[in-house]
């Protein structure tokens, strides 16, 4: 009988967990829905107005800009889309961060999004890095307009300078598995003067793994400062644990509205944090 009575209890308590988050994601939306209707019947030109209002009473409030921003996507989000990260890129550009990385989790049929469709990418760059242009301007050769944009964005050319924004690729193989190598071709020569030298001093292996793990992604950009986590729970999905290790991160539920009210507050939580390197 008792058995049968915590079977039934723990049915009931199942019930109650799926309810209570299919309650919430309801409502999730439905937030989602209403925020997202009042910034389209506002009007393109009054929502431009009111975002550049926002960023630059931010940017003057904060008390430390983040230099490296990275996007955490999760395998399951569907609501950042190519125009949410477009939205991002801007905001991001006008408070003065420099570096945005893009961690997105997603297969290509869930809602992936190819970044160079977004971006300009750099040569050489084995598809990883990419320069979002903040002008609509087109691009010019020989006096003559070839039309080439992206999304609205080209780059200026015959002397026009435009702020620009670096955007990086983060693939699943420049997590664990990049650290790993690193420190496997560490281990193999263990027993040479570099290594036993380095050894004796924590620093130094300390800056030899970021050397080596900087030559192995190929490009240049500060660690992280901050990370905006797409997802139901705080979950990081493997993201470059070296890189990560004293970043600030923040959750931002799928099914919630990402607007620049949502960006500025994220940045306000982040001005005020304070790291104390355990003293």
């Amino acid at each position: 009988m008792i058995e049968v009575i915590c079977i039934l209890l723990g049915k009931l308590l199942l019930l109650l967990v799926g309810a209570y988050e299919l309650v919430r994601r309801l409502h999730q939306q439905f937030h989602a829905l209403v925020r997202g209707s009042y910034d389209f019947c506002r009007g393109k030109d009054a929502r431009e107005r009111h975002e550049r209002r926002l960023l630059a009473d931010c940017k003057a409030s904060l008390t430390k800009v983040p230099q490296h921003l990275v996007l955490i996507i999760a395998p399951d989000d569907y609501y950042v889309d190519a125009g949410r990260l477009n939205s991002i890129f801007g905001y991001a550009l006008a408070i003065g961060i420099k570096h945005v990385s893009v961690y997105d989790r997603r297969e290509k049929k869930h809602g992936y999004v190819e970044l160079d469709a977004l971006c300009q990418p750099r040569e050489d760059s084995n598809g990883r890095c990419y320069s979002w242009l903040a002008g609509p301007v087109h691009h010019k050769t020989n006096g003559h307009t070839n039309g080439h944009k992206k999304n609205g964005y080209a780059n200026g050319v015959n002397g026009t300078h435009l702020p620009q924004l670096q955007v990086y690729r983060i693939r699943p193989a420049d997590c664990h598995a990049l650290i790993a190598d690193v420190c496997r071709d560490l281990y193999a020569i263990r027993e040479t003067p570099l290594v036993q030298g380095l050894l004796q001093k924590r620093e130094s292996l300390t800056e030899e793994i970021t050397l080596r793990l900087a030559q192995r992604l190929d490009y240049e950009a500060p660690d992280p400062d901050l990370g905006i986590i797409f997802a139901h729970q705080t979950c990081t999905y493997g993201l470059m644990p070296w890189h990560v290790r004293f970043t600030e991160f923040h959750t931002h539920p799928s099914d919630r509205y990402f607007n620049v009210e949502s960006f500025t507050k994220v940045l306000y939580r982040y001005s005020r944090c304070e790291q104390r390197w355990g003293t």
